[in-house]
């Protein structure tokens, strides 16, 4: 469960960066655009989208880098990461016992040893 947790929060710094990167792009350019995974992808590594879509068009189908890769390579990141860490968060907390830590949760409550007179 710690590895969805783990796994959520960095979503969401990346979607935190994706905010950033969305709000400086608007100061510089004057027009608001969100950034979408393809133009991510394209910024991170070029040549591995043209190769990623090389292969799916020759080996899979063309149809389907045209009506399923391609609109999802559309979605803006922001809500994506959002989504998608806001979800693993969840799913990394849903376990056996209730937790209250941050990250990695809290340690089980002692029990207290009473010494009195009796």
């Amino acid at each position: 469960m710690v590895v969805f947790r783990a796994l959520g929060w960095l979503l969401l710094a990346m979607a935190v960066a994706a905010i950033v990167h969305d709000g400086l792009a608007w100061w510089t350019e004057g027009s608001f655009r969100l950034l979408g995974l393809g133009d991510l992808w394209s910024h991170l590594d070029t040549r591995s989208l043209a190769d990623a879509q090389t292969a799916v068009q020759r080996r899979v189908s063309s149809g389907l880098w045209f009506w399923l890769v391609r609109p999802v390579l559309m979605v803006p990141v922001l809500p994506a990461f959002l989504v998608l860490g806001l979800f693993f968060l969840w799913i990394g907390n849903r376990g056996g016992r209730p937790e209250t830590g941050f990250v990695l949760g809290s340690r089980p409550p002692r029990r207290r040893r009473y010494r009195g007179l009796s």
